[in-house]
């Protein structure tokens, strides 16, 4: 399969890996479960979606593409961007013109455009040299964006982002 079709792939499995990912501590409710899957409504909480998706993409990527290197590095960074996208994408849109009134059209097409534009930078780091560092500094990169994650649930500022407006809490439920 080409790094074209797979990347198309990609898009519509990271969406529907992170459908299922949304709901896990709901049906789960446990310390370890919180670690890593959103305890609430917010819109900071939902970049453990983004993390995870991704992270789970990388490994069925790195197994399944033995030979092409850089994939850690590059769906790390595909995170990133898809994470700053929809902060800085949805954040105004929902806050501001949507009132924190849900809309899952709006909520979604953000959602798929910040997946496809991040799948195409992960797209052409993939084709880029390969450096062995940038592998490694892929993973440190998934631990820092996962501890963030963490410490932001269990220690929310009191900022917008990390305010889920359906339960109008801050942090766990």
């Amino acid at each position: 399969m080409t790094l074209k079709k797979w990347k198309i792939i990609s898009i519509v499995g990271i969406f529907l890996v992170s459908a299922l990912l949304h709901f896990i501590y709901d049906w789960f409710p446990n310390f370890f479960t919180s670690l890593f899957f959103p305890v609430n409504e917010s819109i900071w909480e939902h970049n453990k979606i983004i993390v995870g998706s991704f992270l789970i993409l990388a490994i069925i990527e790195k197994i399944y593409y033995k030979k092409r290197k850089n994939v850690i590095f590059a769906e790390v960074i595909s995170a990133l961007v898809c994470m700053t996208l929809v902060m800085l994408i949805f954040t105004p849109v929902y806050l501001y013109i949507l009132k924190t009134n849900d809309n899952m059209i709006v909520t979604f097409a953000i959602f798929i455009i910040a997946i496809t534009i991040s799948q195409i930078v992960s797209y052409h780091l993939l084709q880029k040299e390969y450096y062995p560092r940038l592998e490694e500094l892929g993973v440190i990169l998934f631990v820092i964006f996962f501890l963030i994650n963490i410490i932001f649930t269990y220690y929310p500022p009191k900022f917008a982002i990390f305010y889920d407006y359906t339960n109008q809490i801050y942090g766990l439920k």
